[in-house]
Formats: C-alpha cells, sequence, structure tokens
C-alpha cells in the first residue's frame, strides 16, 4: 500500500548493492534504494507529460515551480493522475458479480506532493516536503492454475488450468483497494566550515483498506478483507565533514518508529454453492516497532591513489505484538496476549580503493547487513504468538574494477562478490502449539545459504550519435542448510523418520516431517540475466529523432521457496521512437512495452490442496507519451 506506487518528478535514482547502513537510514541486508525528488529551480517554470495507450492508460505528471522570494523561498508543486482499465478480462457472468468481457486489475492512483525551500543564509538552508497519494484501484487478478487433484476442481465447478488465453479470467469479484497516504518531510542542513550538519526527519501515515479474492475463482470459497492503519516517523542526524586533509567523516544517530493494526475479515469460505451458508470470521494484531543506532564511516586517503575505508553501525530493533484470535463475524475472538522482543547488532564495514591510473580504479570491500528478527502477526495461539524469530546476517565480499577506455568512450564496472547468510528466515509449517490436530504457517530461521556472483556493466560511444549499453549478470546461490516442512501434514501408513529434524503426529491430518531442502532451488536467483540497450540519434534543424531499443534475458528461476514453481527463462523486448525539438521544449515519443507479448509467472499463491493461482506480467502495450518543460 505504501511502496508500489509510480515515480515521478525524480532528478535521480542511486541503486546502492550489497548489505548498506553505514551512511543513512537502516542498516539492509540486500541494498538500498536511494530516490531524490527534484528541488525547485527558483525561477518559474511548469514541466509535464501525458501518456495514453492501450488497456486504458492515460497517465498525467505535472510539477510547478514557483519562486517566492528571490534567492531566498521557493516553492514547487508536482502532481501525478496514473489509470488503466487493467490487463485481464473476466469470463464470468452477470449472477456471479462480473460480466464477460469487463476488464479488471484498473489502476486509479493520484498523488501531488508540494515543497518549499528556504535559504535564509548561506549558512543554513530547510527543505519542506509534503506528500499526499490516493489509491482506489482493484487488486491484481490472478489466474486459477490448479489441476484436477485440488479441491477446487474436483466438483467440475470451477474452470481449472485450461485457459486458452492467459489474461482471461473466471472470477466473482475482482477485489479492490482503497489507500490513502500523507507524509510530512523535512530536511535542514547547517553549513560549517568543519562540515554539514543535516537533520532529516519524516513522517508518514498510511489508511489501507483491500479486499482480495483469494482463490482467484468464480467459487466463493475464500475472501478476505483488510483494514490496516499504520504510521512511522523517522529522525537522522548526521555530520559530513568538509575541506579535511587526508580525511573525509560522516556519522550519526538514526531513530525510526512504526506501528500499524490490523483487522482481516475471512468469510466466504465453501467448496460447492449449494452448501449452507458460508463461514466466516474476524480476527485483528497489531505491532509496534523501534529502532535506533549509531552510525559512522571514515575515509582516509593516505595519497592521490589509495584510500582506506573504514566504517560500521550498531542497531537495536524493539518489537511489540499483540494478537486476537479469530470469532463470528463480526465479533473478535479472545486476546492471544501481548509480547515483546529485542535484537542489536553491529555491522562492520572496511576496505580500499585503489587508483591503478586515472581511468581505472579498483577497490575492494567488506560490510555485514542485518535484517531484524521478528514476530508473525498471523499467529493462532499463545505460545506461537510468543515464539518469534531471530534476525537475518549477511557478510558480504566484492572485488571490483572501475575503468574508462578509447579515448573515454568506453566505460567498463565489473564486480565479483561472495555473500554467506545465516539464520535465513524462510516460511515453514509448524504445528499449532499444544494441539494434534492443526498446523500453521510461520516465519522461522530455517537455513543458511552462500551467494556467489559476478557483474559487468559496459557503456559505450562509437560515435557520437550512437549509444550502446550492456550489463550481464551471473549468480551462483545455493542452500547450506535447509530443514523444514513446507507441504504440511501428510498421511503415512507407518511412522516415518526424518532425515534432518522433527517428525511431528498430527492425529488425522498425518505427520509434519521436517525434511532436507539444501538441495532445492533458491527463490527469485536465475543464474544468468542479461540487457543490452542501443540509442540511436539522428540530428535535424528542427530537433532530434532518437531511436531507442532493449533487450532483456532472465534465466529460468522458481517464484517460491518450495522449489515447485517454476519461471521459464524470459525475453523482454522495448522499442520506441522519439522526436524532441532543438530547444528542449517537448518530447514525442511512440513507444511498445514487451514487443514479442511474453506471458510469464511473477508470482504464485500456492494454498495446500485447496487450489493454486499464478500471477503473470504485463502483456504488450502500445502508446505514445508527450512530455514538455
Amino acid at each position: 500500500a505504501s511502496n508500489n506506487l509510480d515515480l515521478f518528478d525524480i532528478e535521480a535514482i542511486e541503486i546502492l548493492r550489497g548489505p548498506q547502513g553505514t551512511m543513512f537510514g537502516r542498516n539492509t541486508s540486500a541494498g538500498a534504494i536511494q530516490i531524490r525528488t527534484r528541488r525547485p529551480s527558483g525561477e518559474f517554470g511548469i514541466r509535464g507529460s501525458i501518456n495514453a495507450g492501450q488497456y486504458g492508460r492515460m497517465n498525467l505528471k505535472a510539477a510547478v515551480d514557483i519562486p517566492i522570494v528571490e534567492d531566498k523561498i521557493n516553492a514547487k508543486v508536482a502532481m501525478m493522475s496514473y489509470n488503466t482499465d487493467g490487463f485481464f478480462e473476466s469470463i464470468n457472468n452477470p449472477a456471479q458479480g462480473t460480466s464477460p468481457g469487463k476488464d479488471l486489475g484498473a489502476q486509479d492512483i493520484f498523488s501531488v506532493r508540494p515543497m518549499l525551500v528556504f535559504t535564509p543564509s548561506d549558512q543554513f538552508d530547510m527543505t519542506l516536503i509534503g506528500e499526499y497519494v490516493r489509491n482506489k484501484s482493484e487488486s491484481t487478478p490472478g489466474a486459477n492454475d490448479s489441476d484436477s487433484s485440488y479441491i477446487i476442481c474436483l466438483g467440475g465447478w470451477q474452470m481449472c488450468n485450461d485457459y486458452t488465453d492467459p489474461y482471461k479470467v473466471d472470477m466473482i469479484w475482482p477485489g479492490t483497494i482503497d489507500s490513502e497516504i500523507r507524509g510530512l518531510t523535512a530536511e535542514l542542513n547547517w553549513h560549517m566550515d568543519a562540515g554539514t550538519v543535516t537533520a532529516l526527519a519524516n513522517y508518514r501515515d498510511t489508511d489501507s483498506f483491500v479486499d482480495i479474492n483469494g482463490d482467484n475463482t468464480s467459487v466463493p470459497m475464500y475472501h478476505l478483507s483488510r483494514t490496516e492503519p499504520h504510521t512511522q516517523s523517522s529522525i537522522e542526524l548526521r555530520f559530513a565533514s568538509g575541506g579535511w586533509d587526508n580525511f573525509d567523516l560522516v556519522a550519526g544517530v538514526y531513530f525510526f518508529t512504526q506501528e500499524y493494526d490490523i483487522l482481516n475479515d475471512t468469510y466466504s469460505i465453501k467448496f460447492d454453492p449449494s452448501w449452507p451458508a458460508p463461514l466466516q470470521s474476524y480476527a485483528g494484531a497489531g505491532q509496534d516497532h523501534d529502532s535506533s543506532s549509531i552510525f559512522g564511516e571514515a575515509d582516509y586517503h593516505v595519497n592521490d591513489r589509495l584510500t582506506f575505508t573504514i566504517g560500521g553501525r550498531y542497531s537495536k530493533e524493539d518489537k511489540d505484538l499483540y494478537a486476537i484470535s479469530a470469532g463470528p463475524y463480526p465479533t473478535l475472538g479472545a486476546s492471544l496476549g501481548n509480547y515483546s522482543s529485542s535484537w542489536s547488532d553491529f555491522g562492520p564495514k572496511a576496505g580500499f580503493k585503489y587508483q591503478i591510473k586515472p581511468d581505472l580504479m579498483t577497490y575492494f570491500t567488506y560490510s555485514r547487513g542485518f535484517k531484524s528478527g521478528g514476530y508473525d502477526g498471523r499467529c493462532l495461539t499463545p505460545a506461537s504468538c510468543e515464539n518469534s524469530f531471530d534476525p537475518e546476517e549477511i557478510d558480504s565480499l566484492e572485488l571490483g574494477l572501475k575503468g574508462e577506455f578509447l579515448n573515454n568512450t568506453l566505460r567498463t564496472n565489473v564486480a565479483v562478490f561472495m555473500q554467506e547468510v545465516k539464520g535465513l528466515q524462510r516460511t515453514v509449517i509448524v504445528p499449532l502449539a499444544n494441539s494434534t490436530i492443526g498446523n500453521e504457517t510461520v516465519t522461522g530461521n530455517a537455513a543458511s545459504s552462500e551467494i556467489n556472483g559476478l557483474e559487468l556493466e559496459l557503456s559505450w560511444l562509437p560515435t557520437e550519435d550512437l549509444r550502446v549499453d550492456y550489463a550481464f549478470g551471473y549468480l551462483d546461490a545455493e542452500y547450506d542448510e535447509f530443514c523444514a516442512d513446507l507441504d504440511g501434514a501428510t498421511v503415512h501408513e507407518t511412522p516415518p523418520t526424518s532425515p534432518c529434524g522433527d517428525v511431528i503426529n498430527q492425529g488425522a491430518l498425518g505427520y509434519l516431517v521436517e525434511q532436507d531442502y539444501s538441495d532445492r532451488p533458491m527463490q527469485r536467483t536465475p543464474k544468468t540475466r542479461h540487457s543490452l540497450n542501443l540509442t540511436y540519434s539522428i540530428p535535424m534543424d528542427a530537433g532530434t529523432v532518437v531511436l531507442n531499443g532493449k533487450y532483456s534475458k532472465s534465466a529460468s528461476l522458481y517464484t517460491d521457496i518450495t522449489g515447485i514453481s517454476p519461471r521459464k527463462a524470459t525475453d523482454l523486448v522495448d522499442a520506441s521512437i522519439a522526436f524532441q525539438d532543438a530547444q528542449g521544449r517537448y518530447r514525442l515519443s511512440l513507444y511498445v512495452l514487451n514487443l514479442t507479448d511474453e506471458v510469464y509467472t511473477t508470482g504464485r499463491n500456492l494454498a495446500a490442496n485447496f487450489w493454486k493461482a499464478r500471477y503473470l506480467n504485463p502483456p504488450r502495450q502500445v502508446g505514445m507519451e508527450l512530455s514538455f518543460e
């Protein structure tokens, strides 16, 4: 609800790979994406774009710069409206809630971002950024991917796994999203001879209601409504040195807090329309989360060529959980208790970079990432609510080479890395505490893994008008250990044994048997990825014509941790032709996304032996965009 939004009026996007944490924000185990919006220019101006295309696409973006007091106070307002009819089509009938041919998965998002920048002196500046987002979209439909062995298909009530068009779905309702986000960010900078002190504060409030057709079928089998208010705030105070001899320093403190409450209304669970009234239950939970840290990173320049880096972050995480069991709607069940846990971690960073010559540099970095422990908010008994999971920790080594060649027309970046993950958090199935007739799905520290890889990036300008960008990634990811039950209790004629863990008798349900899954593929880790982007400019008296084509290829992968949901190797092609006037005032482009109309699975929902649903990528889209400034 808070992050699945389009970007607009962006100045820069910075991708930081590998464990991060010594420079800003919370510690991360896999990387960070820093997005910086445009600041007011100080001069009156308007920029924007209109994007229209297939599937009812109509996206409008605009930003207005407004000078208020010359060189002292400047403002800007940016707005975005994002609308589509959805990529999916219903094959249902009106009696069941949708009509044949009805579009499903519509998006309707509006966002506005006002901004004020105060610069009363050369020593101080303050930026205030507001944020409002309204999302009234439909949930993205999934396609029923069950075969005849699933309960949803046994009675012949539902078409299963026989669609000729993957974007036509047999659903009784599409599901809806209704959310609002309000936020305020303040950045204050004090510039001194010794460096700059920055205070960065943010508050964000989200009200979210999501209505989900979980089984993605025309059978009223599983429907979920979720109401979830959420608030978060953060404060960072840091110092960045300036003009020190042979030494640079960034250091600070960071505080983050968030809380949410959630009400789950689960209803319409029945396998046969002729059955009596459906089951309906109402459950709740909530968590409070406080995080604090102190961080620092220093660079020591031995000489003009060699620099050593050392840094670290100490983090402390506190989480509180309350949970309420399911009761007959509209009544909540009994309290499952209140629980608290804390975790701490120190993540060091060390490395060096060496300028071999002016256009060739090598570097080495060691860093440690930390992913907080936590609670399962969907716990079913006091004992399982109390059973928190521990943090995940990753140690990473990276060696790289960056250079420019052929009179600075060819830029190359090469990196090899090795990562070791301990306490890997995975979703597993465990027995309900003090029960022999049920089990539940929880998060646990079930695995450890090793990930090795290679990344290559090339940017080449063979002529003034042609640019070639190529990227290649190789990934060797495997489990060192993974012992768990992933498919639930099964019946055995004789008591089974486990090759690596526990065997738990679940009575009539059978046995939970922990298996060795260390030979299973890790989810979403393709062996290879390629990307080739070609841009050719044709100068003219009136402006420039720009031709662009992009080809990307990903090897096959698995979308879930069980290793039973493969996604085939995918090849994607995008293309566009654009004209930009000589003064750079406007740009008109025609584009096609997913030119070859590739269809692949982006994810799956596996509900034991009840049903299986898959979610797909967007189909081919053709459109036109007019941007102006």
